[in-house]
């Protein structure tokens, strides 16, 4: 009994191992779903339909949230309900206004989520400075609420070898800002999101997923471009963080069908 139980045990520890020293978690950005910006009933439909489909993290846009501000404490309730975490609302420097921005962000954390998701303009490398005050002065304010925030950038931030966003780490303090690298915009600003993966693992707070045929978004697996040299950053540098599918992200929603393979496709590719 004793032999048989240590075999059991012995054969189990692998599969412990791996639980326990794999970081990453699956996220899914609402912009898959047609929300309209104040039903917050479909926004948990969502996440239910995320949940079924094994994510376990959800970033939409703050507008999709703002809503629910005053009522904070039974929105974070139902939003607990769905077992979907709230990684982070994603908003951008226009939108964080010195009148609006604090009580943005008390509102954001009082839901529970993780971060808040920042975007902003291209600059010339020569501007980057001051654009790098500016967002760390945002994540000061985001830090005394108990949120991260989480740079996203665009296509032109990876263009001339990643120029503006190695430009932008040089210029902000590891300890206030952290990266949502958006590997989709890096390939079609025609840098490498897995040179900047290898370079910056410890402040990549997570990556969206997401590629093209042409200029038209496909499913994950489907495109010009795909994720290997990612994946095999993310395993040299052991990077532990939010690996989240982005169907959509401009003025028209997602497809919402190509989050299922999506999720197939990240589990294929990544091994989670």
């Amino acid at each position: 009994m004793e032999l048989s139980l240590s075999r059991r045990c012995f054969l189990a520890f692998p599969l412990l191992v791996r639980a326990q020293t794999s970081g990453i978690r699956i996220g899914c950005q609402a912009n898959a779903w047609p929300l309209k910006q104040g039903d917050f009933n479909q926004l948990l439909d969502a996440l239910r339909q995320m949940k079924a489909l094994d994510y376990s993290g959800f970033e939409c846009n703050i507008r999709f949230v703002q809503g629910q501000f005053d009522r904070a404490a039974d929105a974070r309730r139902s939003i607990e309900q769905t077992a979907v975490r709230f990684i982070g609302a994603h908003m951008s420097t226009k939108q964080a206004r010195p009148d609006v921005f604090p009580k943005m962000i008390e509102g954001v954390a009082s839901l529970g989520a993780e971060a808040i998701v920042m975007s902003s303009a291209p600059v010339s490398v020569s501007a980057v400075p001051a654009k790098a005050a500016e967002i760390e002065a945002l994540a000061r304010t985001c830090r005394r609420a108990g949120l991260r925030l989480a740079y996203h950038n665009h296509n032109p931030e990876f263009a001339n070898h990643n120029a503006e966003i190695e430009a932008l780490a040089r210029h902000t303090d590891p300890d206030l800002v952290d990266f949502m690298m958006d590997c989709g915009h890096g390939y079609l600003g025609g840098g490498n999101p897995a040179e900047f993966m290898t370079k910056h693992s410890r402040r990549i707070f997570g990556c969206h997923l997401k590629t093209y045929r042409g200029t038209e978004q496909v499913p994950l697996g489907q495109g010009d471009f795909d994720f290997q040299a990612l994946a095999a950053a993310v395993r040299e540098t052991k990077w532990s963080g939010w690996l989240i599918t982005e169907e959509g992200g401009g003025p028209k929603p997602g497809d919402t069908q190509a989050v299922g393979p999506d999720r197939r496709h990240i589990r294929k590719l990544f091994g989670v």
